[in-house]
């Protein structure tokens, strides 16, 4: 399950499953920073493609994360 939330500076996505859960944020700039710092913490590539699709999706296609 996934929840991507707007804030004035960027976004705040939220990745969470069964006994685990991943925090992604973007404080403005580049989308693929927080594809690469989620990916590091362990979170399958798929949910965070899924969520940064949500969050932003013109960036999301622009880096081919769709």
């Amino acid at each position: 399950m996934a929840w991507v939330g707007r804030t004035p500076v960027g976004f705040v996505i939220l990745i969470w499953k069964a006994r685990r859960r991943w925090i992604g944020f973007r404080w403005g700039g580049d989308i693929r920073r927080v594809y690469e710092v989620m990916l590091r913490r362990g979170v399958p590539r798929s949910e965070i493609s899924a969520a940064l699709v949500r969050a932003a999706p013109a960036q999301a296609r622009a880096h081919n994360l769709d």
